[in-house]
């Protein structure tokens, strides 16, 4: 009995998806038996870039493979050349962004409560891998997200590093803080006229203050312009002991304790050093504000 030849027909037009062209990309093989398989598997060329395409022509094919046994007995078929496209994935500049906007959604908890606001300045208008499974990671510039001013992704397909783009953006996170209403001294009682509430870019604020409940009561750390964001940095508890206020000095040696008579020469909240003339000795000295009315000095 005698074995039917083996057919390789060449295609006119051919898609791959890996690095390389094996004969079974190009042609088809007849009949499908081991003998075709093993065919099938013979290496060609190496393919193109992902999303391009390459020429091949017919007798270059069958030439590169004249010495391998395996073509020994067989008929070459089809068209003269064939055109090689290698499948790709492609991420547009919307997906990138897109990409983006899902990072920041999975990470509100390391944001302010606010409304935030990407705006990629910079960015690929598309980005092309080899076909496959894509995944990604998102890495900002600043650890802390806001005030990043880029973003640089990295692209792996079926797990293996596949490519980085980094996008150059603008971040804000538009929230409401209290800010001063009218000017104020330092030392003064901030009560409810004295703040507003205003929607600002909390990037490069220091802890400012979301509410105007807890400022009632303290008091500027510093004179303050209107328009100024109230931080913790300018804001601080009420003075306890007031400028030209009687207090009384207690000094400290060791275990023994005296007490005199003094006038506070400024104002002074609890734990700060501020100066008080002794009335005994008329001398100025300085004393740590202890509680309403009571300062100490050690000796």
């Amino acid at each position: 009995m005698t074995l039917a030849r083996v057919a390789v027909r060449f295609q006119e037009n051919a898609t791959v998806t890996g690095p390389r062209i094996v004969l079974g990309d190009i042609a088809q093989i007849s009949p499908t038996g081991k003998q075709g398989q093993t065919l099938a598997l013979l290496p060609i060329a190496s393919s193109p870039a992902p999303g391009k395409s390459k020429d091949l022509y017919t007798v270059s094919v069958i030439n590169s493979l004249r010495n391998r046994k395996e073509v020994g007995d067989v008929d070459w078929q089809g068209s003269p050349s064939i055109s090689v496209t290698r499948l790709a994935s492609k991420i547009s500049r919307a997906q990138i962004e897109a990409i983006l906007g899902q990072f920041l959604q999975q990470n509100s908890n390391r944001l302010p409560k606010a409304e935030i606001r990407l705006t990629v300045l910079h960015a690929p208008d598309e980005l092309i891998f080899p076909k496959g499974a894509l995944s990604w990671k998102v890495m900002p510039s600043r650890a802390a997200i806001l005030g990043s001013s880029s973003f640089s992704i990295a692209f792996a397909v079926d797990g293996q590093p596949a490519g980085n783009c980094v996008v150059r953006c603008r971040l804000a996170a538009l929230g409401e803080v209290a800010v001063a209403a009218l000017p104020l001294r330092k030392g003064e009682i901030i009560g409810e006229r004295s703040i507003r509430m205003e929607k600002r870019d909390l990037t490069g604020l220091d802890d400012p203050y979301r509410s105007k409940t807890p400022l009632i009561g303290l008091e500027a750390a510093r004179t303050i312009s209107a328009g100024t964001v109230l931080d913790h940095e300018i804001i601080a508890a009420p003075s306890i002991i007031k400028s030209g206020e009687m207090v009384t000095i207690i000094a400290l040696k060791g275990p023994m304790r005296l007490s005199a008579k003094g006038l506070a020469k400024e104002n002074g909240r609890e734990g700060e050093m501020i100066r008080v003339k002794n009335i005994s000795s008329n001398k100025v000295i300085y004393c740590r504000v202890n509680r309403p009315g009571v300062v100490t000095v050690e000796f």
